[in-house]
């Protein structure tokens, strides 16, 4: 085999561990909600019940427990002395 052909299979067999090793973690991590019955999902505060539906393609999807997702944080909300002093600011313009 060629010296260039080696490296070139290294350099794909280390790619693919790595990405093994990356893909393999939280980040694809099963949902702790997946699978719950109805009642166990309704006693778990990150998960919701799904009732199931009919998508718009005609295919049925069966009812089932959801993540309930993460909160965002609320936006910090501008404190109302810096806001009056801005106003007056202004007016005085």
């Amino acid at each position: 085999m060629r010296p260039t052909t080696t490296r070139s299979l290294s350099a794909f067999a280390l790619s693919a561990v790595t990405m093994t090793f990356a893909f393999s973690g939280s980040v694809f991590a099963a949902s702790a909600c997946k699978g719950l019955e109805e009642a166990a999902c309704g006693t778990t505060e990150a998960c919701r019940w799904q009732a199931g539906y009919t998508r718009k393609d005609g295919v049925e999807v069966a009812s089932h427990c959801r993540s309930t997702g993460k909160a965002k944080a609320a936006a910090p909300e501008a404190p109302a002395a810096d806001a009056a002093a801005s106003e007056g600011t202004d007016k005085a313009s």
